[in-house]
């Protein structure tokens, strides 16, 4: 992408042609009316909803970029990209100051863009008379600790325990501001239940609790899924987890249990539709692809919307698929049109996987339609055949594609899923929005991204080519060239005397504990299962020699079930590992997140009835996610 392509400058020439002739035509500019919902000052903790509405002269849609920040900074964080959405809801949870409010419009057939400001607003502390204060939140099971300020140089968190209990719970550490309050939301309890929270603070020596303040959790108005425990927790098991925060589906919600099942957190979408979380991130915030309009607002909705929210159910940040398009094609130079008669469509909708890396920049997983007549994979002039790629996409910290990594360019496209799958238009039912014919091939159906700290590249999980792949992607500058092939067929060799030692249609790959040696991954084993009925799928650790170019499996541990298409995996502090196979279907529909011994030995077991779950997490707390 460094190399400044024939077809990128004729992209940049035909840009440079419909600017000339919008500037000929003397352009219009929208004319954008900006309100909010409450005046000012408002409580910390307030929300306050942002509607905008705007006309313009010239036809085309018009499309709104909400940006939100102190009054005191020139620039300002943006919440939502360019989309046809018109509200905005924001509900400040970290500092009392004076905020402003952005909107700008673009008309997005002739790019002309208009913005309007509502500045300042304030937003008031709800700490009283230097006292802490405990607050309810929308969130039944979620609350807002405001605390005086403390000084600089210190940090502080929150502590709180459940009536009865032995061992608290910690909110992550933020650093001390001296001139304005520090404000926590405290999540991972139990619902209609009483806890004591106060604040400690450390300053490199001492460590100095706060006043302890009582509050009693309230009733959430959803209806949690049956739990049940066929295995409950032992001695033996890693205790240090003590909480499991589920992906579940449709049509249940994404939701956190303690170890005996107990609901501590929820999340219900605002459009009604169960979103998918991918991953939590470090502090307590959540990333998760969600039904939502675009920037276009064409009438495709699913798997548009990339999320970050809060632990109360916020917003923080979003975009969506149409705008990350337009980007990644500018940036490529590639034509794109996701409908019947085109001959690819780049980033159709989101899928599978975005993780948060250390620098602060996302990384998404992407659908890539095209269209071939060549001969690829039988395709011919009179028989097109439509096959789905994968594009990564990197996002900076203001959600702005920064780099993108396209299968086409760096994968052999010859090499046709393993069992031959295919996605049916419109799409769902793990397959991406198919909008380029009524059948596609779904050639690689990548699940996973996993981020190697050491050396700053990505691995990728190929679920249908049953291969995990390492792709040059050195923390941004990164050719996309792929380094390595691991599965079978690839370019390890496998030390094992299993008579099918290879992982096959596999999910959640990655390294433990930020190695480059441990390799864990969900081995769902349809290949496998595919030649050996009967059998089930597996918790799957290689020892990787990158020097050598050699595996040797530290664990195929049986689990008792085959799990089709979903499934996580983790280490846990004990040693033991965790994984989920996700959808169980015999009967009805469960899934269980399984603790395996690394000698295969099977521990704990939370079993949720009537939904599946694209992975699970063992977690100490709901703000430190699991290293891998």
């Amino acid at each position: 992408m460094a190399a400044f392509s024939l077809r990128r400058l004729l992209t940049l020439v035909g840009w440079l042609a419909l600017c000339g002739a919008l500037n000929d035509k003397a352009m219009a500019i929208p004319v954008v009316h900006l309100t909010a919902s409450l005046t000012s000052p408002q409580p910390l903790g307030t929300t306050v909803t942002l509607t905008v509405s705007a006309t313009d002269t010239d036809p085309g849609t018009i499309s709104y970029r909400f940006e939100i920040g102190s009054a005191s900074k020139a620039v300002l964080e943006m919440v939502r990209d360019y989309s046809v959405a018109t509200i905005f809801n924001f509900t400040p949870t970290v500092h009392e100051e004076f905020y402003q409010f952005k909107v700008t419009a673009r008309n997005n057939s002739t790019l002309a863009t208009a913005s309007q400001t509502i500045t300042p607003f304030r937003f008031s502390t709800l700490v009283s008379g230097g006292s802490p204060v405990v607050t309810p939140t929308a969130n039944q099971l979620v609350a807002l600790f405001s605390a005086p300020a403390c000084a600089s140089g210190s940090v502080m968190r929150v502590s709180f325990l459940r009536g009865g209990d032995t061992h608290p719970t910690y909110t992550s550490w933020k650093a001390c501001n001296p001139l304005l309050s520090m404000n926590f939301l405290v999540a991972g309890m139990r619902a209609g239940t009483l806890y004591h929270m106060h604040s400690e603070t450390w300053n490199g020596t001492t460590l100095t609790g706060g006043s302890i303040l009582a509050f009693t959790t309230g009733t959430p108005p959803v209806t949690f899924p049956a739990i049940t425990l066929p295995t409950p927790p032992t001695p033996q098991d890693s205790l240090a987890e003590r909480f499991v925060l589920l992906a579940t589906l449709a049509p249940a919600f994404p939701l956190a249990v303690d170890l005996n099942g107990n609901p501590v957190w929820y999340y219900t979408d605002p459009s009604g539709i169960t979103p998918t979380i991918t991953r939590p991130v470090a502090g307590g915030t959540i990333l998760m692809l969600a039904t939502g309009t675009n920037s276009t607002g064409s009438g495709l909705t699913s798997q548009q919307i990339l999320r970050e929210i809060d632990l109360a159910g916020n917003t923080l940040h979003e975009t969506n698929a149409t705008r990350v398009s337009e980007q990644v094609v500018a940036l490529s130079g590639l034509p794109s049109s996701c409908q019947i008669g085109s001959t690819e469509c780049i980033v159709g909708s989101f899928h599978h996987e975005a993780i948060r890396l250390p620098n602060g920049h996302t990384l998404v997983m992407t659908d890539d339609e095209k269209l071939f007549t060549d001969g690829t994979q039988g395709s011919s002039p009179s028989n097109p055949v439509e096959i789905i790629g994968d594009l990564i996409v990197d996002l900076d910290p203001n959600w702005q594609v920064a780099w993108y990594w396209r299968a086409f360019d760096h994968l052999n496209v010859n090499r046709a899923a393993v069992l031959g799958e295919t996605c049916k238009a419109p799409g769902g039912g793990g397959c991406p929005p198919v909008t380029l014919a009524s059948v596609a091939n779904d050639w690689l159906h990548g699940n996973a991204i996993y981020y190697i700290p050491s050396d700053g590249n990505v691995l990728m999980s190929l679920r249908h080519q049953d291969h995990v792949v390492k792709i040059d992607y050195h923390n941004g500058a990164g050719t996309g060239n792929v380094l390595w092939t691991l599965g079978l067929g690839g370019d390890f060799a496998m030390n094992s005397t299993d008579l099918y030692p290879w992982f096959s249609h596999q999910h959640d790959v990655g390294f433990e504990q930020n190695g480059t040696t441990v390799l864990s991954l969900f081995d769902n084993g349809n290949t496998r299962i595919a030649q050996n009925p009967g059998e089930h799928s597996r918790g799957y650790v290689l020892n990787v020699d990158e020097t050598n170019m050699v595996v040797t499996p530290a664990l195929l541990a049986d689990l008792g079930v085959y799990s089709l298409a979903l499934g996580s995996a983790q280490q846990l502090t004990n040693g033991d590992y965790h994984f989920l196979a996700g959808d169980l279907m015999n009967p009805g529909s469960f899934n269980q997140s399984i603790e395996v011994s690394p000698n295969g030995a099977i521990g704990y077991n939370l079993q949720v009835t009537g939904d599946l779950a694209y992975r699970s997490f063992r977690m100490t707390n709901l703000y430190t996610p699991p290293v891998k």
